[in-house]
């Protein structure tokens, strides 16, 4: 008999016992009896009026045991490599039923998934007791499933107790629910204090021997009592519905999942049953018990998993019959008697495959991107990134530059130096320092901790060739080889125009020398705090404008090289396209990770960008856009058809409320993703 079925027997006993006592008042004798019968009801819904209460928990290191109910538990962190809003309805149930297949539950085993406080937390629990070899191996393979599945990353420590914050249950409390069925002596008289004595005594017993802690960590204020879902033939389409659904309307919640051995024997023994009244009794009341247990039988010979579940949260759910419970809480601790019968389609709805921070590290730092579809939040732990590089494309007008600020204002927040390669006057509102790099540039052929003047000579030579189209790399080693390395690249050029005998290279080195940096040097102190470099006094020539944001990029590259730091400062580079084709921008992403420089590449397109880039760029922002757009980029970042279609979706920021459709891409996790823009980012121009 479970904890609800109890709870009814014991009020209507209660109500009529009470009733009876205005009869004879030797009735409440009987009271106290049942009172007596259901003490352990009777004490947790008492201590549940003041607070909500769990089962006292032994807490060590990395598990958690409750000697009460002999439940031993352990907690993770997760983050789902999937999601549902990509998957699509066949792959969604197909990938839960998968899951939940290798979970391998049985009857005294059980995983839970969390939803609370922003977090996913997933924990493991099984009926067992010192030195819980049962449960170890059970958790093993529960771990080493969800990690096909999820991030994961198991919970210990202060972090462990954190989640659990089992408290003291205060005596002020105690005397409170002690206090309300006094009524019963001045109703009934001497006899009115059996019961109360009664009750009284199981409530301190209960309270004294340890039994009930305050929950002052995971709470629910709802418990489910039915599975509708159990009523009905439930296609992929429906189950991938109402996980939509779910997920839109409800943040925090647990559900608990167990293994239900019995359910296959119950629903063919009870369809006979019903089969035979139907035919020989009674037609009309046995046709909707035919149905119902016709249905389970049908979808359990379809694949689908004996599961037993059960459904907490803080909003209401319809088809779950959830209602208000003071002892919600105590039955996510204690769930064996308050699970409903169900199967793996109707646990996949509640399954949490949406929203997502990509990383899982308790300590870093965290920008959000934006929301998906569902309203769930997206967001991005730089920590936890391999390296702090990003590739964010888009076409004109679609918030490419918008969402770029968005992000780049939440970085200088958090401390981390911002320098801002920017051609069109598109960052001059992020409130960092503005040069024009026609005044002021980088000393390029005096790098910083390079003092191999042949290798600063040949980077030098490689960019002059690919930016101008120099096919003749060994005249430009010739004219530079003898000045690089003597301090004012100013004069180096100056001086190499003189030497060479190529009229066009003596144009180029002349232009160098006279186009940048006429008034001096950008500091290296200016760098590393924050600042924008305007290109717009140069970008009409696009061949000097590619050489000069080669230059920033070597230049950066050589201060950070050979580091191994967290991300501190980041390159922006606008207008990317100018660059990427270069072979040397592989050699400065590849050279540069985790030196706590990261690079963020901003562009329309992706032509002629090699694959191996891309490949070392590990968090990539695709903004939606027209077809053309989209075909161009459906084979350098292979996307599917549903990511496809969500990208074809895509308008102006204005026409989406300060949002722009896109994808999030870092690794094997693809989410689909409405950015937010800061409206107070948003210039003229866009």
């Amino acid at each position: 008999m479970n904890f609800n079925t109890r709870v009814k027997l014991l009020a209507l006993a209660s109500v009529i016992t009470i009733i009876s006592s205005f009869v004879t008042r030797y009735a409440l004798i009987v009271l106290a009896v049942i009172i007596l019968a259901f003490r352990e009801d009777v004490a947790i819904l008492a201590l549940s009026i003041r607070h909500p209460v769990q089962p006292q928990l032994v807490i060590r290191d990395n598990y958690v045991y409750d000697p009460v109910n002999k439940l031993v538990h352990s907690f993770m962190l997760i983050e789902p490599l999937h999601d549902l809003l990509r998957l699509g309805e066949d792959k969604f149930t197909n990938l839960i039923d998968e899951m939940l297949l290798r979970l391998n539950l049985c009857d005294r085993c059980y995983v839970t998934f969390m939803v609370t406080g922003g977090r996913k937390i997933a924990r493991v629990s099984m009926i067992d007791e010192p030195p819980f070899s049962g449960f170890r191996d059970f958790q093993a393979n529960v771990v080493k499933v969800l990690g096909d599945y999820f991030m994961v990353r198991m919970l210990k420590g202060d972090e462990l107790k954190t989640i659990i914050n089992q408290l003291q249950y205060p005596v002020s409390s105690l005397i409170t629910v002690l206090t309300p069925p006094l009524i019963l002596v001045p109703l009934f008289g001497a006899l009115g204090v059996i019961p109360w004595i009664t009750y009284a005594a199981v409530v301190v017993w209960y309270y004294i021997s340890g039994g009930v802690m305050v929950n002052g960590g995971l709470q629910f204020m709802r418990i489910s009592t039915r599975n509708g879902l159990m009523t009905s033939k439930v296609t992929q389409t429906d189950v991938y519905l109402l996980a939509k659904a779910f997920h839109n309307s409800v943040s925090e919640y647990a559900l608990v999942i167990s293994g239900n051995s019995v359910l296959s024997s119950l629903a063919t023994r009870e369809y006979h049953k019903a089969s035979e009244s139907l035919v020989v009794k009674e037609r009309g009341k046995s046709y909707p018990g035919l149905l119902y247990w016709r249905n389970v039988i049908d979808r359990l010979t379809s694949g689908e998993l004996p599961l037993r579940i059960l459904l907490l949260s803080n909003s209401n759910v319809d088809h779950m019959g959830t209602v208000k419970s003071r002892i919600a809480s105590y039955a996510l601790w204690a769930p064996g008697e308050f699970l409903l019968s169900g199967l793996s389609h109707d646990a996949a709805v509640f399954i949490p495959l949406t929203g997502g921070r990509l990383s899982l590290a308790n300590d870093g730092r965290v920008i959000r991107i934006g929301q998906d579809s569902l309203g769930k939040p997206v967001e991005v732990d730089l920590d936890s990134l391999p390296a702090g590089h990003m590739l964010l494309v888009g076409p004109t007008g679609m918030g490419k530059s918008w969402a770029a600020r968005s992000i780049l204002a939440k970085l200088i927040k958090m401390g981390i130096g911002v320098v801002v390669i920017d051609p069109h006057g598109e960052y001059l509102n992020l409130g960092l320092p503005i040069v024009d790099v026609s005044e002021r540039f980088v000393n390029f052929t005096s790098p910083p901790n390079i003092h191999n003047v042949k290798d600063v000579t040949l980077r030098i030579a490689q960019s002059i060739s690919e930016s101008f189209g120099i096919e003749d790399l060994d005249m430009l080693l010739s004219d530079l080889g003898g000045v690089i390395g003597h301090g004012d690249f100013r004069l180096v050029f100056s001086n190499a125009a003189k030497r060479t005998l190529s009229i066009e290279l003596s144009y180029i080195y002349d232009l160098i020398s006279s186009e940048l940096g006429r008034r001096g040097f950008i500091k290296q102190e200016e760098l590393l705090s924050g600042i924008i470099l305007s290109f717009r006094s140069i970008l009409p020539n696009p061949e000097l404008t590619a050489f000069a944001m080669s230059q920033v990029m070597a230049y950066l590259y050589s201060m950070f090289a050979g580091r191994r730091a967290r991300l501190s400062n980041v390159l922006v580079v606008d207008e990317a396209y100018y660059v990427m084709g270069s072979g040397l921008m592989e050699l400065y992403v590849r050279g540069l990770r985790k030196s706590g420089l990261g690079v963020m590449l901003i562009t329309q397109t992706l032509t002629n960008v090699s694959a191996t880039l891309i490949q070392n760029i590990p968090l990539v922002l695709v903004m939606g856009g027209p077809d053309s757009y989209i075909l161009e980029l459906m084979s350098h970042l292979r996307l599917n058809q549903s990511e496809v279609e969500w990208l074809r979706l895509g308008l102006a920021p204005h026409m989406m409320g300060s949002r722009s459709r896109a994808l999030l891409i870092e690794g094997p996790i693809r989410r689909q993703v409405l950015v937010e823009l800061d409206p107070s980012l948003k210039p003229i121009s866009d």
